[in-house]
């Protein structure tokens, strides 16, 4: 049987699900989809269950913070020549060259693309981000490859994954093992693009961030402190 509580922690409000089973001791679990679960033993009254939560709630906002602190970096937001876009940790110029239709492509310095002339400005927009989808794509099939040899080697399951735009996470995985990775990632160096794959791989064995969890990252990846530490200087 499965209950849902809000709780308060200061102004925020941290929802929860209560499920009871066979088992010694309450045990606490913040997803990484944020989701915040608690597993109690059958013979724990509800009171009980929520005054021992209560005291753990500063732990589960800590473990939220962590999760919820993926900003996505910004796309463009007016889709003209001159505005900056980034790939891969480098900044490039948006050049629209107006005349014939032309797929985006880099060159030297400039993201190029051509479109005719009087093209509403949500063509350009759509083909930009079709652009970098198509990229994002073939950089997570090889990161995903290269890092699933090394993550195999510590029990980690061989993923499904997907793509796509997401508002406020990098990364996340679900509770049935999808890796899902957000677009906007490959604006991002290609060692932290690698951290999060890595760090979302690692969810698939281990799906809260326990000791043990950072135990496996630190195995898989030595150095994620660092890749994570640029990412987050590079959100916004």
């Amino acid at each position: 049987m499965r209950n849902e509580h809000e709780l308060a922690f200061g102004s925020r409000r941290i929802r929860l699900t209560v499920q009871r089973g066979k088992r010694a001791r309450l045990r606490i679990v913040v997803a990484p989809d944020a989701r915040v679960s608690v597993d109690a033993p059958a013979h724990a009254t509800e009171a009980d269950v929520l005054a021992a939560v209560r005291q753990r709630l500063p732990w589960i906002a800590r473990h939220l913070d962590e999760v919820e602190q993926f900003h996505p970096l910004p796309m463009p937001t007016r889709y003209v020549s001159g505005e900056t876009v980034l790939y891969l940790g480098r900044q490039y110029r948006l050049r629209i060259d107006p005349g014939p239709r032309k797929a985006p492509r880099l060159l030297g310095r400039f993201l190029e693309l051509g479109v005719p002339r009087g093209t509403p400005r949500e063509s350009v927009r759509r083909a930009v981000e079709a652009w970098y989808r198509r990229r994002a794509e073939d950089i997570f099939r090889r990161c995903l490859a290269r890092w699933g040899e090394v993550t195999r080697r510590h029990g980690v399951p061989e993923p499904t994954w997907a793509v796509r735009t997401m508002t406020r996470r990098w990364g996340s995985c679900s509770p049935r093992g999808r890796i899902t990775l957000n677009t906007r990632l490959v604006q991002a160096p290609l060692h932290c693009i690698e951290y999060v794959v890595v760090h979302e791989l690692c969810h698939l064995k281990t799906p809260d961030h326990s000791k043990a969890f950072y135990s496996l990252l630190g195995r898989c990846l030595p150095d994620w402190q660092q890749r994570k530490d640029v990412l987050a200087r590079l959100a916004v």
